[in-house]
């Protein structure tokens, strides 16, 4: 498949998207507690996907000793 050119920005005057603009599922990333190694996963350290926190969650869960936890089990643990 080939790669289509296109002009930059400056010659067509087409609103640039940044990396602030998020889908609407992604929630702040401040309202969880993530280590440096969990944020540094993230594609904008502002916000996270459900994509992300999956990924995470399966990470803290290997490091639990890789054994599967059941949602509500998690949740009575760590709280929302």
């Amino acid at each position: 498949m080939k790669k289509r050119k296109t002009a930059p920005v400056e010659v067509t005057g087409a609103p640039r998207r940044s990396a602030s603009v998020t889908h609407a599922e992604a929630r702040p990333s401040s309202q969880f507690k993530l280590t440096a190694k969990e944020r540094a996963l993230l594609k904008d350290p502002d916000w996270m996907t459900e994509d992300e926190a999956d990924l995470i969650l399966a990470m803290r869960s290997e490091a639990e000793g890789g054994k599967n936890i059941p949602f509500e089990e998690w949740f009575a643990r760590h709280g929302l």
